[in-house]
């Protein structure tokens, strides 16, 4: 029974609940937050009238937040392209850009962290890398700390940091992803180098961090509603200049920015194939893990996106704001500018948005946002016994008498066979060794160990097995048939015999022993990738590895050779190392293959630095097999040529080096150089070859030819050492530092030359030498002196009657430069570069002035060497015109300072068709920057012996009558074209301008349809030659030119002629056009569309081989050659193209697909009323060997003919 008092009780209580709710949610929000995380994006162009509307604030808060927060900045942090270098004139304006967001870190208490994006890259120039790393310094200068600005030295690397003992953030540079140019990758000191492994990095991170929050940040959205997902507002159509304050109306066309951004979009946009190859790959990971969120800026507006449990946060409007709509998946979406907030609670985690209102921030929207940390641990690892017999190293590489045949032996009876390695022992080996993170270079697996006295070591897996290191839910995007046969050509122990040689010989080393990775929880979450690993284990070269001070990765001595001309290289050192690498044959010597221990070199705490070669994975490599050594010419990798008992081409083998040794040989004489031969001959000697072969596992048949091999190489040593050395001395760079030096050239009276740079002491006085060398002028053909920054001071004198051409260039700083030298002839051998400004010239007759205000005059560049070629050229195809189609020829490519791409190529060719007995001659010569920055190309066409075309008459219904044979319509003539064009390069455009000359000659042939064309035309028969001009140009953004995806080709070509003989009445003018269209859907590209349109025009008179003509082997398949002439003309072609088969392999790279087409096309003719369109449609295959040429096989089908052909190339 219910009693009044229950009654009062259950009343009251029914009350007060609503009032009870509402004030424990009051309570509640007044909490202060464990911790907090500001997110703000696109911050670097702050508002024209100077009133700051975000980051005022945005500091409040941060400073009411205090030491348990973040600031994440999210990008874009300096508008419109990056902090430009220090003598750039908008340098000044980038510097406020970026101090004006660094300011409210000054006094912040908490975890400042900033990450570039686009914009930061130069906006994707080619300067992008430099200026992040201008930012980066700017940034550790300005705050007085180094923790701030990630990824360091724009690497890919993912920068994992734990915000507290329950959040971990993980930092991503998006944009190295897009950037086209120049970028840290391989040969880079980076941990991650490569898109593959940048996923890796950050799924390792996710992993062992998935009983924790973890904020994932980068520059670039996965998903948006915004412009950069193709969101676009009326107005941008209907007025698509109106952000430039131009409120012009343009329908329809005002559509095609905003289509083409929406459908194609470029490189920075979402549908961009590049971009959704990595969202694609970075959501596949998130997906796998329900404890994350993403966070980015980019867009310039804010957005809340959940999709598959995943929390997409998009905050960058910190000065700029763009529309955005409501979309899939959305939950807020505003265009106001403003920043984020993610507050963090023992259950709960609120996000924020606030507005720019230039006070405390209006709020615009929260939400919580829910993560489950409670993540399922992966299962034990279920591992096979190891064989009592041992482990096989590879078993695939077996191999039937056809495979050996073609790619060789190699080392397969060495991958095939069982060993029997000794067990690494955690708890013992080393005093005990744990685990502290997975290595680099993800196609080995390697892990890093320590142990109690702080020594770091690694195992690095002797397989090869990169289909293992990518995660297995984005292995589909990366992977297809990785896994090569030619690894098979490394021999997988070549690391235990190279390190005892490597000690014989004086050069610094690891000493790696061969171990089988046991199963233990020592390995935590790597288990299940490492346990029963067969693996080299080896110190890692750090700390204070060979009694060094401190050990340096290449990237990091040539900043500090840079830096003070105190620090030094030991060149004898250097020597040393890398005649050992060419004695065993290792070929793969990049910038990363090496770590340099430095050591005092009393030079007021300057270091001397002695090199460490690392990773001998291609030490004894050898090259068999047909297709191998086709790909060992000199013309193709030569880099491979394989550990035989001669070295074929000693150039070739140090490809990988190139840019090492130009950077660290540049002193020692020819004598130093043999004087190390000699020294390596008495220390490597046959006692020491057999004893070091016998550290190779069980294989005593293999160990007695490679140390025949290597007594032979050392016998020879010498003659490599005198050939390397003539090599690496044709040109040579000496550079300065940053320091004030002073560099003498001395031209000697027998034509050597002699350079000097001494230390220039604070009161102008001569210091020590920091470098001597005589150059002989039957070696050397060009030295260049670099002044780098400081005041420098160059001086040349003497005189000779020959000598070497010295270029000079300044660098940054006031710089002095006096030639008073004198060299016998015309050409002058002494140039100068360097800013006009603050640049004092004292010259004589001997010197070039090439002084300017172009901002790059002063550009150094380390890799810009590149290798002279020689390359024998073939070609093949079929047609049913020509029959059998074949040619031989040459070219030769020639390089220069500062040509790009070459300084001078020349292409000489020659075809003959057997069906038509025709031949052509053809020559190109191309000639870079003759006059400024226009290049000259000169061309010449010979065509002799009856060249065969079809004419069916001018007309666009022109009858074929088969009955009376092909031949009927056939006409025989020879031609000869000469065409001289200067051309000027604008990136991707190209603008051609010049002369061309043609003559033309008709066979006569009374049986033949020509005939009836013109019955009493005697003058078709006669000599016909034309003279005039030509002009056009090429707009060519085309990512691959063998075998493009994406991009637009457009050439556009207009000829203008006259007669040139008595004969030759008629005037000729043509316009040409063509416009490609490439497209892929996503990456990798496995189906691209490919589609053109292209027609000519003739204006006045022509004669009949002028006709504008469509035809099988250019725009009409299926249809005999030149099948319809008229005096304009109009085609299209359409293609798909599907990869089918992909081979990832660095001696034989190739892919295979097929493809299938429609053409479509007609012509006109003034005389002819004609309403038809010819069509054709058929398929093909084709196939890319070596990424180097196309070969394609086409039957197109129409309504006269069902025609196969083949060619090099695509059809276009």
């Amino acid at each position: 029974m219910e009693t009044p008092f229950k009654k009062f009780i259950f009343k009251s209580f029914s009350a007060l609940l609503p009032l009870l709710l509402l004030t424990a949610e009051f309570g509640f929000s007044q909490k202060k937050p464990n911790y907090s995380v500001f997110l703000i994006g696109d911050a670097g162009e702050p508002p024209k009238n100077g009133k700051d509307m975000v980051l005022s604030p945005l500091k409040k808060q941060m400073q009411q937040a205090g030491k348990q927060s973040t600031i994440m900045i999210l990008g874009d942090n300096v508008y419109p392209k990056g902090l430009s270098n220090i003598d750039e004139p908008n340098r000044k304006n980038d510097e406020e850009r970026l101090a004006d967001q660094l300011s409210i870190l000054q006094d912040y208490q908490g975890k400042p962290f900033i990450i570039p994006g686009n914009h930061d890259w130069q906006q994707g120039g080619k300067k992008g890398w430099e200026y992040i790393q201008n930012q980066e310094k700017f940034v550790s200068d300005f705050l007085k700390r180094e923790d701030v600005f990630f990824p360091k030295g724009g690497c890919p690397t993912p920068h994992e940091v734990a915000l507290n003992d329950q959040i971990t953030a993980v930092i991503l540079d998006t944009q190295w992803w897009l950037h086209p140019w120049k970028k840290p990758e391989a040969d880079s000191d980076c941990e991650v180098k490569s898109l593959e492994e940048m996923l890796i990095s950050v799924n390792d991170i996710l992993d062992r961090n998935r009983h924790k929050k973890v904020l994932v940040v980068g520059h670039h959205p996965m998903y948006s509603h915004g412009s950069h997902g193709g969101y676009y507002t009326v107005q941008d159509h209907l007025f698509p200049f109106h952000e430039l304050g131009v409120p012009i109306p343009l329908p329809v066309l005002g559509s095609i920015y905003p289509l083409y951004r929406t459908l194609i979009g470029n490189i920075q946009d979402i549908p961009h194939p590049k971009y959704k190859q990595m969202r694609d790959g970075l959501v596949g990971i998130f997906k796998q893990y329900k404890n994350v969120i993403y966070a980015n800026g980019h867009e310039h507006n804010l957005q809340l996106i959940q999709r598959d449990s995943i929390n997409y946060i998009t905050s960058g409007a910190g000065s700029k704001n763009t529309p955005v709509k409501m979309g899939k998946d959305s939950k807020f979406a505003s265009s106001q500018i403003g920043f984020a907030r993610l507050d963090f609670y023992d259950n709960q985690i609120k996000l924020i948005f606030f507005g720019g209102d230039g006070k405390d921030g209006n709020e615009l929207y929260s939400t919580d946002i829910l993560l489950d940390t409670n993540a399922i641990d992966p299962k034990d690892v279920q591992t096979e016994k190891i064989h009592m017999l041992g482990v096989v190293p590879n078993p695939k590489y077996k191999a039937g008498k056809f495979k050996t045949f073609m790619l060789g032996s190699n080392y397969r009876d060495i991958w095939t066979t069982p060993i029997k390695p000794k067990t690494l022992d955690f708890e013992h080996e080393e005093g005990g060794l744990k685990v502290i993170q997975r290595g680099g270079g993800y196609q080995t697996l390697s892990l890093r160990y320590q142990n109690p006295k702080g020594e770091q070591f690694v195992t690095r897996s002797v397989e090869k097995y990169p289909e293992r290191a990518v995660p297995e839910a984005i292995r589909s995007q990366f992977t297809t048939d990785i896994v090569s046969d030619q690894i098979s050509a490394s021999h997988p122990f070549a690391a235990l015999v190279a390190s005892h040689l490597a000690e014989a010989a004086g050069v610094l080393h690891t000493n790696p022993s061969l171990v089988i990775i046991p199963e233990s929880n020592v390995l935590g979450n790597y288990k299940r990738l490492f346990t029963n690993q067969l693996a080299l284990f080896e110190e890692r070269p750090d700390g204070s590895f060979a009694g060094s001070k401190k050990i340096q990765s290449t990237q990091k001595v040539v900043e500090k050779l840079a830096e003070d001309n105190h620090n030094e290289i030991n060149e004898k050192e250097v020597i040393r190392a890398r005649l050992l690498d060419m004695l065993i044959g290792d070929w793969d010597r990049h910038e990363d293959q090496w770590r340099w221990a430095g050591y005092e070199n009393g030079h007021d705490k300057g270091l001397s630095f002695r090199p460490i070669p690392r990773d001998r994975d291609q030490a004894f490599f050898v090259n068999e097999g047909v297709l191998p050594r086709i790909i060992s010419r000199k013309w193709i990798l030569p880099k491979i040529q394989g550990f035989d008992y001669k070295i074929r081409d000693v150039a070739g083998l140090a490809f990988n080096a190139r840019y090492f040794d130009r950077s660290f040989l540049t002193q020692s004489s020819e004598n130093d150089w043999m004087a190390m031969a000699k020294e390596l001959q008495q220390k490597i000697s046959d006692a020491v070859i057999d004893s070091a072969v016998t550290h190779f596992p069980n294989f005593p048949e293999h160990s007695a030819i490679i140390a025949k091999k290597l007594k032979q190489r050392r016998d020879d040593l010498p003659g490599y050492t005198k050939e390397l050395y003539e090599f690496l001395s044709k040109e040579v760079d000496i550079l300065g530092s940053d320091k004030d030096e002073y560099f003498f050239v001395s031209r000697l009276e027998d034509g050597r030359t002699k350079v000097s740079v001494f230390d220039q002491k604070k009161n102008g006085e001569i210091g020590r030498t920091l470098y001597e060398r005589t150059f002989d002028p039957k070696i050397t053909k060009e030295i260049r002196i670099w002044g780098l920054d400081g005041e420098d001071n160059f001086k040349v004198f003497g005189q000779a009657s020959k000598g070497i051409k010295v270029r000079l260039i300044g660098g940054k700083g006031k710089d002095i430069f006096t030639d008073s030298s004198s060299v016998s002839g015309l050409a002058k051998k002494t140039i100068i570069y360097d800013k006009k400004e603050n640049t004092i010239l004292n010259l004589g007759t001997e010197s070039k002035d090439l002084t300017s205000n172009k901002k790059n005059v002063n550009d150094y560049n380390r890799e810009a060497f590149k290798y002279d070629r020689v390359a024998p050229l073939g070609s093949f195809a079929y047609n049913v015109d020509d029959g059998i189609f074949i040619g031989a020829g040459a070219q030769w490519t020639r390089q220069g300072f500062r040509k790009d791409p070459f300084a001078s190529q020349h292409t000489i060719s020659g075809n003959y068709a057997f069906g038509t007995n025709s031949y052509n001659i053809f020559y190109k010569g191309e000639f870079m920057d003759v006059i400024g920055k226009t290049d000259f190309e000169l061309k010449a066409n010979l065509q002799q012996g009856g060249l065969v075309d079809n004419f069916f008459g001018l007309s666009n219904e022109s009858e074929y009558k088969k009955e009376k044979g092909i031949d009927y319509y056939r006409i025989q003539y020879e031609n000869e074209e000469i065409t001289a064009l200067f051309k000027t390069r604008f990136n991707k455009l190209t603008l051609y301008y010049g002369a061309a000359k043609n003559e033309w000659h008709i066979k006569e042939n009374p049986k033949r349809f020509i005939n009836e064309f013109a019955p009493h035309g005697d003058e078709i028969y006669q000599d016909k030659y034309f003279i005039g001009l030509k002009t056009g140009f090429i707009l060519d953004n085309r990512d691959n030119i063998i075998f493009p995806t994406r991009g637009i080709l457009w050439n556009f070509d207009a000829t203008i002629q006259r007669g040139a003989n008595d004969v030759t009445k008629n005037n000729y003018a043509n316009l040409k056009t063509d416009l490609s269209f490439y497209y892929t859907f996503k990456l990798p590209a496995v189906v691209s569309l490919a589609t053109r349109f292209g027609g000519g025009l003739n204006l006045d008179d022509y004669e009949l081989y002028q006709a504008n003509s469509l035809g099988g082997l250019t725009n009409l398949r299926g249809f005999r050659r030149t099948r319809f002439s008229g005096k304009s003309s109009f085609y299209n072609n359409t293609e798909v193209r599907i990869k089918v088969l992909n081979f990832k392999s660095y001696l034989f790279p190739a892919y295979a697909g097929v493809l299938a087409f429609n053409d479509v096309g007609r012509v006109w003719n003034p005389t002819e009323n004609s309403e038809k369109w010819h069509q054709s449609y058929g398929g093909g295959i084709w196939i890319a060997p070596f990424n180097m040429v196309v070969i394609t096989g086409m039957y197109g089908i129409s309504e006269e003919n069902h025609l196969f052909s083949v060619k090099a190339g695509l059809f276009f």
